[in-house]
């Protein structure tokens, strides 16, 4: 129970949430236009691979790493969307190709570009100071989440409402999810269907970018293969579980967050506990999150099937 209450846990979740919430922003914008994006994990894996590289090409610049991170990204994302859009493929299909691809290109240039194989550190990396702000000191639980936290974790909280604002007031947002509900009807209106989903798909690729240039150089100062740990599928699995709402998304992630934290907490006060074990606790999250919310789902239609069965009955009652 301590360590629930663990005020240290508490803020570790939050820095392991932001990656996985910028990663979900960019699934949540492609869900509502319509498309299945599953290619998060790859995307996340090219902006560590590329933010590293910049910085390291840069003299430890981690605004550049983190700029050239975001950029990169996104271009790669171009070629999910050249499947998905132009040439009109399956979208899971295209996100695994997308993931493998990734994998094969980053495992590939690490000779080349870092001379190592599997593992670069960073040496000369200048890190981001964390930013204080003295205003929260006597906040009790705000200032244990957001105090003293990187610039990225502030800019990923401000996200959460602009997306908000976004996607219910302005004229790009409510043309994202008129095209994600009828893309015929959103077409007949004028809108340009294929430019929007151009649009979140970059998107999505600068989220990632910005997600991978947060693990690779603010949280870890290294790129390695697999250091993305599945953090791409958490993402999709917390807009399932959310309810394709940025808030509710947002808790989501800081549960999983939260989960990491505690694995890691257990990991250190417990060594006797096998480390795959303990390791797993995320993904076991992961799973019964997904349950949950498919059950959830099965109710709300039997609840919705019974309302239109008891209405039709009544008006049958009426007729006769």
């Amino acid at each position: 129970m301590s360590i629930v209450l663990d005020a240290s846990v508490w803020a570790s979740a939050v820095r392991g949430a932001t990656p996985i919430l910028l990663a979900a922003f960019g699934c949540l914008l492609c869900a509502k236009a319509g498309i299945t994006n599953l290619a998060i994990d790859g995307f996340i894996t090219i902006g560590c691979f590329i933010s590293v590289a910049v910085v390291s090409l840069t003299g430890g610049n981690v605004w550049l790493g983190m700029l050239g991170g975001i950029v990169g990204t996104a271009v790669y994302s171009l070629i999910f969307g050249l499947s998905v859009i132009k040439f009109k493929s399956n979208h899971i299909i295209a996100s695994i190709a997308m993931n493998l691809l990734s994998t094969g290109i980053t495992e590939f240039l690490m000779a080349p570009v870092f001379k190592a194989q599997g593992l670069y550190r960073l040496a000369n990396i200048k890190k981001i100071p964390p930013v204080s702000l003295p205003f929260l000191e006597h906040v009790p639980v705000l200032n244990v989440l957001v105090n003293n936290q990187s610039i990225v974790v502030l800019f990923t909280i401000i996200l959460i409402f602009i997306l908000l604002y976004m996607l219910r007031k302005t004229k790009y947002g409510l043309n994202v999810i008129a095209i994600g509900q009828s893309a015929e009807a959103a077409e007949s209106a004028g809108i340009k269907s294929d430019r929007v989903r151009w649009s979140v798909i970059l998107l999505s690729g600068a989220f990632c970018g910005l997600a991978g240039s947060y693990l690779s150089t603010i949280i870890l100062s290294e790129f390695s293969v697999g250091m993305v740990a599945g953090r791409g599928f958490t993402a999709y699995t917390t807009v399932v579980f959310g309810a394709y709402h940025p808030v509710g998304v947002a808790f989501a992630s800081l549960l999983f967050g939260f989960a990491d934290a505690i694995s890691i907490q257990i990991e250190l006060l417990k060594p006797g506990i096998a480390t795959s074990l303990v390791s797993m606790v995320p993904y076991i999250l992961a799973m019964v999150v997904l349950t949950i919310s498919a059950l959830s789902d099965k109710l709300r239609k039997t609840g919705r099937l019974e309302m239109k069965w008891k209405q039709r009955k009544q008006k049958n009652q009426i007729v006769h």
